[in-house]
């Protein structure tokens, strides 16, 4: 069983500048997080991130999907995860510029076995180990965030 989150929204730019901003590395670090990605199929690289000081916070990626411009699906793995998650963008051309869908799936088992080792680090707090607080602020208006408000902006700055 599979939670999910679908994002879409339109952009008034066309599918390959929309493409830019979501497969390059600098422009990926501007809107989303510092990065080491690399547009092959294969690459395993991470998003660092820098919210919790002493924690392993970097999401670890690998593409495993690449259609360029249209799709670019990735995994999704960060510290609390024993099984990573599923990125797909999907763009589509229409009237006037591009449609992005952003599905982002993850596994109900996904947690299980490595959130031992992860709490046994931190002082008691009020998380539930069955979650990932890092995924959860991304199902929980993180994604809305980054693709209404941060990625326009660069999409307007971003020469092709």
């Amino acid at each position: 069983m599979f939670a999910k989150l679908n994002k879409e929204v339109f952009y008034p730019h066309p599918p390959e500048k929309v493409w830019q901003v979501i497969t390059n590395s600098r422009s990926l670090a501007v809107w989303l997080m510092e990065n080491d990605f690399e547009l092959r199929v294969g690459c395993k690289f991470c998003f660092y991130s820098k919210s919790l000081p002493g924690i392993d916070t970097n999401i670890r990626c690998e593409v495993i999907e690449i259609d360029e411009p249209k799709r670019l699906v990735y995994t999704w793995k960060d510290c609390m995860m024993s099984q990573p998650s599923i990125v797909t963008w999907t763009l589509k051309a229409v009237e006037g510029g591009t449609q992005l869908s952003l599905q982002h799936r993850i596994r109900e088992t996904a947690f299980t076995g490595a959130r031992n080792s992860v709490y046994s680090q931190m002082q008691p707090v009020n998380l539930k180990p069955s979650r990932s607080f890092i995924l959860e602020s991304y199902f929980n208006g993180g994604w809305e965030e980054k693709l209404c408000n941060q990625l326009p902006e660069i999409l307007i700055k971003t020469t092709m």
